[in-house]
């Protein structure tokens, strides 16, 4: 058993597997070209990866319509579930029972699927935004959250009604990545181009504060401790923030612009996938780069495993 970095390398149309500690590349799984956002099972013995079918959000096209499902132990493409021709799947969630939601930011609908083994999609709901991309679930399932970029707004969705139309505020210009707090009071949004991070008090649904960024804050994870980790873009850097106090309390620059961002809890590091390939450890105690690893084209998500590879 070792710790593996996991990694969506959508540009080359596969998951990457890559020793933590040395950066050896260990296995590649072919996906269905492009794929983006991708969440694991509790159990770890899943991959559920969003075959979004196109490079960028910006690029016109139908895109694709299914998810890919990656046993993780095994190193194999198992199945794909069918979107049912809801094109453009992105944003990707599991709750605590393991219901798997899917984000389609071609029709701006959720997909909710209560059992991955069969794939069947039991629900459809309109986000009522434009360009939803990103969704963060309750671990009750309860509600979902979607950033709608191209409208700059949240979508607030009942998971457990018969209520469909969506509840949405504006939160900025175009809202990415979003995690909740420990307690899911909260909820922090990235606005890649308002160069801030919104604070959404979730019983109320109202922005209760900002926290101002460095340029282009796109995704963010919450650490252990209850601070935040984001990537910032534009300005080619990782920040930690403390959203108790609504600053940012560090700030590192990285190699290239890091498209996505990652915690390893155990050993405290962050991880950020940078463009045009290739992710860098990032040791946030002192504030620097500790290492780069090649990766192939187009490194985005990642998550730190044990696997026996």
């Amino acid at each position: 058993m070792r710790d593996v970095i996991v990694v969506v390398q959508k540009d080359d149309h596969s998951l990457g597997y890559y020793d933590f500690l040395t950066g050896v590349e260990l296995r590649r799984v072919a996906v269905p070209a492009y794929p983006h956002e991708f969440v694991v099972s509790a159990d770890r013995r899943f991959a559920y990866s969003c075959h979004f079918g196109l490079k960028l959000a910006e690029d016109q096209g139908p895109g694709g319509d299914e998810v890919s499902v990656v046993d993780l132990p095994n190193a194999t493409l198992a199945r794909t579930l069918s979107c049912n021709g809801w094109r453009r799947p992105h944003g990707i969630a599991l709750d605590a029972a393991g219901s798997l939601y899917v984000l389609s930011e071609g029709s701006s609908r959720l997909l909710v699927i209560p059992d991955p083994a069969t794939g069947a999609i039991v629900r459809d709901l309109p986000t009522g935004g434009s360009g939803s991309h990103i969704v963060a679930v309750t671990q009750d399932g309860g509600w979902a959250f979607c950033s709608n970029m191209f409208s700059g707004s949240v979508s607030r969705l009942s998971l457990r009604t018969a209520e469909e139309a969506a509840d949405n505020i504006a939160v900025g210009s175009r809202p990415e990545g979003s995690a909740f707090d420990a307690t899911e009071e909260h909820l922090l949004v990235c606005n890649r181009e308002s160069a801030d991070i919104a604070v959404i008090n979730l019983r109320t649904f109202e922005v209760v504060a900002r926290i101002a960024t460095p340029a282009g804050p796109v995704r963010i994870v919450r650490r252990g401790d209850g601070k935040f980790v984001v990537a910032c873009y534009h300005d080619q850097s990782v920040i930690v923030v403390d959203a108790g106090r609504r600053e940012v309390i560090r700030h590192i620059a990285v190699p290239a612009k890091p498209v996505s961002v990652g915690f390893h809890e155990p050993s405290g590091r962050a991880l950020a996938g940078m463009l045009p390939s290739g992710l860098c450890v990032v040791d946030l105690d002192r504030g620097t780069v500790e290492r780069t690893i090649a990766t192939r084209a187009g490194p985005d998500p990642m998550v730190v495993l044990p696997l026996s590879i």
